[in-house]
């Protein structure tokens, strides 16, 4: 009898450890977004938009929440060389997500 006990305290103490990582998991991201979604997003932009579109950013703005949970967040930027164009891009939300999904994607309507 005394094995089961220690099978069945072992077990509340182990799950309780998983709820209790995964409860901080989801904790920590939304603290995390709140206080380095944008500069992450903008950071990221700015390394594609440097790396891949090779153009100078004039100006750029992401959202910090990733709303839909797909890991990117919403970002608008224009060119130096285009100021008066505006162009839509998801780039990657700060979060577990983002640590997997790096970098920006185009969107279905790229521009805006």
């Amino acid at each position: 009898m005394s094995k089961f006990k220690l099978y069945l305290v072992l077990g509340l103490v182990g799950g309780g450890a998983i709820l209790l990582a995964v409860f901080l998991l989801t904790i920590g991201r939304n603290i995390g977004q709140f206080f380095v979604g944008r500069n992450f997003a903008e950071s990221q932009l700015n390394d594609y938009v440097a790396n891949v579109i090779k153009g100078d950013i004039n100006g750029s703005q992401c959202q910090a929440w990733d709303t839909d949970g797909n890991g990117y967040v919403s970002c608008t930027y224009t060119l130096v060389s285009q100021p008066g164009k505006p162009y839509a891009i998801e780039c990657a939300a700060w979060g577990l997500d983002g640590f997997l999904n790096r970098g920006c994607r185009q969107t279905p309507l790229n521009r805006i």
